[in-house]
């Protein structure tokens, strides 16, 4: 009996999704719940198990097309024995699909056009790396010498996780279904990087993926690395291309910015280090934009507006759910730190760090990045001072830190050189007026100029 499995709605209201990549061919055997495709919708990269355990029957869709739900993404043939074929066989048929094509393909992709260059997630491969094919993986005969028992079972973004880590796959033993290779078993094998915590003279707003791994910034493979030629517009730079032209369109931004003397808020995270509190500065900053948050409740708020009603409703948020912005190597992601207002300053550290983590390595679930409130950004983890950063729709505000610095600073009537921390805020001109966005940003500045404020703050004992 064959099975039609179709695009689920993975998320509140999905309409449609992106294939990234095939984990399975026609042909291969499949257990119950093994992971079949990577999908990215308009929230998350996701993986769809398959319903039941038997045999691939077809593809109806190849990467870089994008599936409306309810179509037919595979068809299988129910009530085979679990398990997987082996990778002789599995480089077979996926070379057979190369030639081939899979059935009920859609249309080509534009990475598929005459004279477009393949689309590589962000980063042009470096000579020695085998050239990738249509599924996702790498060409057999490009790669018959990375691996006696053929080429590692690793989905795009762990190998490219991989190059920027330095790590050859071939020499890394999988831990996921059918020895697939994990982040986790990547980021295992890599050598130790420095830590991504705050540096007193470099970056001192939340960590990001750009700042550590073996591939440098303007570097092939790299950050801001492309070949040239055309590249279809897919995956994370897809939705956010649609994000930010609906906020440019649509919000009229209103964007104050200033710098403020970072002596005691560093001081103040060496002093809770020694004391044996774990904190970062990215958790300073989390706190201090969540108490701005509950003084000035407007900023955490949303605007919702319809035809049928030409007023429209102001929406006040209960909680304070803020959304940090990690760079990866396939663009921004936002996940969301939930209650960020009630939480100690060890737990935002460590939430943190667990979701800067989990977006660079793919695995953030799809309900860590809905439900925002406010956005902060770390547009200074490679030494930017001010920006302009773009709001989140619905949100109404969005905070972004530079690097701290020394630099030529004020004091008591004298210029002397301390390390000083750049912020810029963008409000919906909408609903927040200068006024507001200026007190705002003077409330949360002043925090961070003054952690003992802030600490009593977070101890109940402010107002």
């Amino acid at each position: 009996m064959t099975v039609e499995f179709q695009l689920p709605d993975v998320g509140e209201g999905l309409e449609e999704g992106e294939i990234v990549s095939w984990l399975v061919a026609p042909g291969d055997t499949v257990s119950r719940d093994q992971p079949l495709v990577e999908v990215q919708t308009d929230k998350a990269l996701v993986e769809l198990p398959s319903p039941v355990a038997g045999q691939v029957v077809s593809l109806a869709f190849g990467a870089g097309d994008i599936v409306k739900v309810g179509q037919v993404l595979i068809v299988l043939e129910d009530g085979l024995a679990g398990g997987t074929v082996g990778e002789a066989g599995d480089e077979r048929l996926a070379a057979a699909e190369v030639e081939t094509g899979p059935p009920r393909r859609q249309p080509p992709a534009p990475s598929e056009a005459p004279g477009s260059v393949p689309y590589t997630s962000g980063g042009a491969l470096p000579p020695q790396t085998p050239p990738l094919s249509p599924s996702g993986g790498s060409n057999p005969a490009a790669s018959a010498g990375t691996s006696g028992a053929g080429r590692p079972k690793a989905s795009p973004a762990v190998r490219k996780l991989a190059l920027d880590r330095g790590v050859d796959l071939a020499t890394v033993a999988g831990t996921g279904p059918g020895g697939r290779i994990l982040a986790s078993d990547v980021e295992a094998a890599a050598a130790p990087t420095p830590p991504t915590g705050v540096h007193e003279g470099r970056s001192t707003a939340l960590p990001n993926a750009g700042s550590t791994g073996a591939v440098q910034p303007g570097m092939a493979g790299g950050l801001g690395w492309m070949e040239t030629g055309r590249h279809p517009l897919r995956g994370i730079r897809r939705v956010t291309a649609e994000a930010m032209g609906r906020s440019w369109s649509e919000i009229p931004h209103l964007t104050t910015m200033d710098e403020v003397d970072a002596t005691g808020l560093l001081a103040a995270r060496r002093r809770l280090a020694d004391a044996g509190i774990d904190t970062t500065i990215g958790g300073l900053l989390v706190a201090a934009v969540a108490r701005g948050l509950r003084r000035f409740p407007v900023l955490n708020a949303s605007l919702e507006l319809s035809s049928g009603d030409p007023g429209g409703v102001i929406v006040i948020h209960p909680e304070c759910n803020i959304g940090l912005a990690v760079a990866t190597a396939e663009g921004l992601v936002v996940p969301v730190i939930r209650q960020a207002d009630r939480r100690t300053l060890q737990g935002l550290a460590a939430e943190v760090r667990r979701l800067t983590e989990a977006a660079r390595n793919r695995r953030v679930e799809v309900g860590e990045l809905k439900g925002g409130t406010f956005t902060i950004s770390n547009y200074g983890s490679f030494g930017g001072r001010f920006a302009t950063p773009l709001i989140r729709p619905p949100e109404v505000g969005i905070m972004g830190f530079g690097a701290i610095r020394p630099r030529p600073f004020v004091v008591d009537g004298e210029v002397k050189a301390r390390p000083t921390l750049p912020w810029s805020l963008s409000a919906d001109h909408r609903l927040i007026d200068g006024d507001v966005a200026t007190a705002f940003a003077e409330y949360v500045t002043g925090l961070l100029a003054d952690p003992v404020a802030l600490l009593a703050e977070l101890l109940g004992a402010g107002t």
